[in-house]
Parts: C-alpha cells; sequence; structure tokens
C-alpha cells in the first residue's frame, strides 16, 4: 500500500521544490511519514519553510539547508519553483487563498502545486466529529476544512486548475492513540470492502497556474 508520501512524490518534479511547512509539526529523522526527507533524497535542492523556528533549528542540527522561518500566507523567496509541495499545511491557515497566491507566485512556468489536506468526510473524521460533538475537530491548530468542491472553487478563484485530484489512505501508525491504532488498524484489516470515499481520509490535489 503505497503511503502519502508515496502519492506525493509520484507528481513532484524537479530540480527545484520548495516545501511548505516542512518540519511537519514534530521533526521525526528516518520517518516513513516525515515528506521533507523523502523530497532531499530525491531531489538536489529543496528548499523548505515554516513558521516554526524552533523546528527548523532541529532540521539544521541533522543536516538540512535552505531553511528558511516564514509565514505561508506571505512567504517571499528571490527565486522560482518547479514544483511547490504543502502537505496537511492548507487546514490551518488563517486565509487559504493568500497562501495560493503566493505559491502561483513562486511558480514557473509549468510548474504545479500540490497540496494535501484532510478529507472531512471519511469515516474517521465523520465518526469523530459524531462522538465528540460538539467538538468536531481533533486538532486545535486547524482553522478551517475542505471538501474536494470547495478545494476545487477555491484553487480556480486564485489562478490555479486542477490536474489531478484523489482520496488518498494515510493512517499513521506512529500515532500515540491505541483508539486511533485501533481504528486504523480495522480500515487496514477491511479497506478491500470500505468504499474508497469513507476509508480514504486525505484529499490530494496537483493544481497548475491557469
Amino acid at each position: 500500500m503505497k503511503t502519502r508520501e508515496d502519492r506525493i512524490l509520484e507528481w513532484v518534479k524537479g530540480p527545484n521544490i520548495l516545501d511548505v511547512g516542512c518540519t511537519d509539526h514534530i521533526v521525526r529523522e528516518n520517518s516513513v511519514y516525515w515528506l521533507h526527507q523523502h523530497l532531499s533524497q530525491k531531489f538536489a535542492r529543496v528548499v523548505g519553510i515554516d513558521i516554526s523556528e524552533e523546528n527548523l533549528e532541529k532540521m539544521r542540527a541533522l543536516g538540512y539547508k535552505n531553511l528558511y522561518r516564514m509565514d505561508a500566507e506571505s512567504f517571499s523567496l528571490e527565486e522560482k519553483f518547479d514544483t511547490i509541495v504543502a502537505g496537511e499545511l492548507i487546514e490551518h491557515l488563517s486565509n487559504p487563498g493568500l497562501f495560493l497566491n503566493q505559491a502561483r507566485s513562486h511558480l514557473n512556468p509549468g510548474g504545479r502545486l500540490i497540496v494535501t489536506t484532510p478529507y472531512v468526510f471519511s469515516l474517521l473524521y465523520v465518526l469523530y466529529s459524531n462522538l465528540k460533538f460538539p467538538k468536531t475537530c481533533e486538532n486545535p491548530e486547524h482553522t478551517n476544512w475542505l471538501c474536494i468542491e470547495t478545494m476545487r472553487r477555491l484553487s480556480k478563484r486564485h489562478g490555479f486548475h486542477e490536474l489531478y485530484s484523489d482520496l488518498v489512505m494515510d493512517y499513521r501508525l506512529d500515532n500515540p492513540s491505541w483508539k486511533y491504532l485501533f481504528f486504523a488498524q480495522t480500515v487496514n484489516l477491511f479497506q478491500f470492502v470500505i468504499p474508497k470515499r469513507l476509508r480514504n481520509n486525505v484529499m490530494l490535489f496537483v493544481l497548475e497556474a491557469s
């Protein structure tokens, strides 16, 4: 079974890559779930930006370079990129449209933006929101939920067209919660009888500037 990282890498084209939100909340060296590590192993030039200077320092201590503390809604770099990747980032932003504007301005002609974000209507999030109502989101840092149609409308409004989209199954087995692990293992076990629109919990969008 391909991971979210595998699916993202299928669409990344180089040589110049920008990873927005590169620390992924927690810097986890040699983790199969750390996207920036995979990008750095595959491409010669990968630039990373993140809002956490503490996490960026941890990455620098591991030998990673070309790292900058910048906000995703207002970042400004003196170069353009062939691919910009934003994994599980857009749901944290106060104004995702500002991020899309900045991303478009930093793409080379023919460049692409790859966005992944939780799929709100997956079984995982539907069950959580009903069991925990009115606490309908498990992550206190999330500020918005997007679905397939709202993501399409948002990206089109900010100058992108959709090259590809899909629902991806992304259950991370390093999660400390036994309840989550039980759910994830159950979904993995019965994945071939659970409809894709219910079992897959992440949206993957590959966008190009219009």
